[in-house]
């Protein structure tokens, strides 16, 4: 197979991708190890296929399998191109990239084959990473790259550490299998020719012969790499176990094929359909408040009215004097003895000092009443012809707006009462 020699002789090919795949990267033949914006690159699809295999008629069942081995080739190019060269394999450092400050997991360098507690700390920082893939300023697909080379490279040395203790175990075997014949050879020999003994000696041999071990050796690092193969086998069937499952579930409904083109184009159409079903959604959103909307300002409507009736009725009142001004309410209802926002005071608690003074008409006849600076925000808001003059909507009045606010209460109590 390709993996098994040396990386940078080989060339790496992609699987043909679908129109909107390349859109998000027109992957390329890789020779030898592969950079980081061509492994970057191959990420990337790979999230998106996985997307799309969840939406009905666009799913390939044969890509992801096809991109996942792709990406498993590079993977183990990169490996290969780092560490399997090592010389003492189990002292080799494998160092995670830095993770964001909203990534909780903690991970550090792995020196040789690691824990399974590491590698199970590296899969959740993977998890929890992937959750932000949709997010532009909290995802780097450059982090997301090194977290997945890391874990690739981790299961890798802990494969090696495997192979190679089956490997010794093979070894101890097969030289205790040979010391067994050779003393078998040797009593023969005793009690026989010495054609015997000629024949042990030719059988031991090869056990010291350097053609044999180097076989040996290399039947082990076949071993090894079966045993990788085979791990990384089953996460693709897995894998491909699942988006089988959804293509078939997809052509029990289908009645003729469905040609590529054709997919993309139904791709395209169910987005467009979303974005048309959002629009309806939120026009009849829209059009649903508006009925409220109206029925608020008709209740408002109608309370002014009810306002103004009520003012009406005090005006006609025959023989009004000040006393009056404390029976005109608000749209709430409240005159101002009993409302919080006027604390329950009447125009009469006023001290009538010349800086309080409010001119009014009352049946057209000008009378004083009494109210200071200090209380002038919270009556004009009291009755709601505060616009323009209080800070916000709290009662103290902008600065300079003392003159304003009386004379524009003034002027409205006279329209009531006038």
């Amino acid at each position: 197979m390709a993996m098994l020699g040396d990386p940078f002789d080989q060339t790496w090919t992609p699987p043909e991708l679908p129109a909107f795949l390349k859109n998000v990267c027109d992957l390329k033949p890789i020779q030898g190890a592969p950079s980081d914006e061509e492994m970057i690159g191959i990420h990337a699809v790979v999230r998106v296929a996985n997307k799309a295999a969840d939406i009905q008629g666009i799913s390939d069942p044969t890509l992801i399998p096809q991109l996942l081995g792709h990406l498993f080739e590079v993977q183990m190019a990169r490996y290969q191109s780092k560490y399997l060269g090592a010389m003492f394999p189990k002292n080799s450092t494998y160092t995670p990239p830095t993770l964001p400050v909203h990534i909780t997991v903690q991970l550090g360098p792995v020196t040789g084959a690691p824990p399974e507690e590491e590698i199970g700390k590296v899969h959740e920082a993977i998890r929890s990473y992937q959750q932000f893939a949709n997010a532009p300023s909290l995802f780097d697909p450059r982090v997301d790259m090194e977290l997945h080379q890391h874990l690739f490279d981790i299961q890798m040395a802990r494969y090696r550490q495997r192979a190679r203790s089956q490997a010794r175990v093979h070894t101890s075997l097969s030289s205790a299998a040979v010391q067994e014949t050779y003393e078998a050879e040797e009593t023969t020999n005793n009690a026989g020719t010495g054609d015997n003994a000629i024949e042990s000696r030719l059988l031991t041999r090869p056990i010291n012969d350097a053609s044999v071990h180097e076989a040996i050796e290399r039947s082990n690092r076949f071993a090894e790499q079966t045993n990788q193969l085979a791990e990384r086998a089953n996460l693709l069937i897995e894998q491909s176990n699942r988006i089988s499952e959804r293509v078939n579930q997809l052509l029990e409904r289908a009645n003729t094929p469905v040609e590529q083109n054709t997919l993309a184009e139904r791709f395209n159409g169910l987005f467009e359909r979303l974005n048309q079903h959002m629009e309806e959604s939120n026009r009849l959103t829209k059009e649903s408040t508006q009925p409220v909307e109206k029925l608020g300002d008709i209740l408002r409507n109608m309370n002014r009215v009810l306002v103004k009736v009520q003012h009406a009725i005090v005006r006609n009142h025959k023989g009004n004097n000040l006393s009056a001004l404390n029976c005109l309410a608000n749209e709430k209802g409240e005159i101002p003895v009993i409302s919080g926002t006027t604390s329950n005071l009447a125009f009469g608690d006023f001290s009538s000092s010349l800086e309080n003074k409010l001119p009014i008409v009352i049946d057209g006849i000008s009378q004083i009443s009494y109210i200071r600076d200090d209380w002038l925000g919270e009556f004009i808001q009291f009755y709601g012809i505060d616009d323009g003059l209080c800070e916000d909507e709290s009662s103290e009045l902008r600065p300079g707006k003392q003159g304003p606010a009386r004379k524009r209460l003034g002027k409205f109590l006279t329209s009531c009462l006038g």
